[in-house]
Parts: C-alpha cells; sequence; structure tokens
C-alpha cells in the first residue's frame, strides 16, 4: 500500500495485516552531486514502488525519509530512529529502510531493523525493456531478504 488516500482508507481498515514499513532513505543536495542525488532517487522510488506492488496488502510504503547530504550521519539517524519509534508505537511490527546511500552502513548496527543498501543503478540512459529488466533482477534478489526477516522476526 502507498501514502496515498485511496490506499490508506484501506491501510486502516486491514491495519492488523499490513505490519510492514518501507522507508526510502532519499539524500538531496542543491551542489555538485545533484545529479547523483536525483538518480538515487529515481532509482530506489522504482525499486520501493516494486517492492511495495509485489508485497501489497503487507507492506506501506512509507514517504521518503529525506535528508541534506551534508547532515551528520548521526543526525540522521536520530531522526530516523524518530519515524521507527512512532510508527511501532502505532503497531508496525517490520520496518525495512531501503538506500543507494553507502553512508548508511555506518549506522546500520544501530538501527535495529532491516537496512538494505544497494549500489546505484544510473536508469537515465536505459531503454524502458533494460529498465524493467534491471528493476525485476534488483526485486529478484530483495524479496527472499524480506522474506527472511519476516520469518526472524516471528
Amino acid at each position: 500500500m502507498k501514502w496515498i488516500t485511496n490506499d490508506i482508507a484501506s491501510f486502516i481498515q486491514e491495519r492488523k495485516y499490513i505490519d510492514t514499513a518501507l522507508v526510502p532513505l532519499l539524500p538531496v543536495t542543491f551542489g555538485s552531486g545533484v545529479r547523483q542525488s536525483a538518480a538515487m532517487n529515481e532509482f530506489i522510488s522504482i525499486i520501493s514502488d516494486e517492492l511495495e506492488r509485489q508485497f501489497k496488502g503487507r507492506m506501506l510504503l512509507v514517504p521518503p525519509f529525506t535528508y541534506l547530504e551534508t547532515e551528520d550521519i548521526h543526525q540522521r539517524k536520530e531522526r530516523l530512529l524518530e519515524w521507527a519509534a512512532e510508527m511501532k508505537k502505532e503497531g508496525t511490527a517490520h520496518i525495512i529502510y531501503i538506500t543507494a546511500d553507502s553512508e548508511w552502513k555506518k549506522a546500520e548496527q544501530s538501527l535495529g531493523d532491516l537496512l538494505v543498501w544497494m549500489p546505484l543503478v544510473p536508469l537515465e540512459n536505459m531503454d524502458m525493456e533494460y529498465k524493467r529488466q534491471v528493476v525485476s533482477e534488483q526485486i529478484k534478489q530483495l524479496i527472499p531478504l524480506i522474506m527472511e526477516k519476516w520469518k526472524m522476526d516471528t
């Protein structure tokens, strides 16, 4: 389910079955790294949308956690942990963070939830068919990771 009005109405009704939040972690910069920031946003957004589609009815794709690229990793992590605490307080059993920003690997152990880091695959110059293939291959690798998380947490 996505963070849109129609899906949220269903989420409210079916909340007991939707136990997983998928949180994209997206850096933003307006300087020299703006192109890479945009590429990360595009790539992680497409992967997140596809994961949500695969696990519709069990997973809620929440709005992306965005942060300035220059923000200290510890400050980012503390803000993200506030999000996680709020979600857990409201009954979310599993949180999955997804990013192409390798900085998050430094904080992975202290997040307490699954962090999926994916090396950035720039999609901008690919034709649609090749994009679909690339995304499909990525999703095939992620599905077992997510299912394993569910098994470990039960």
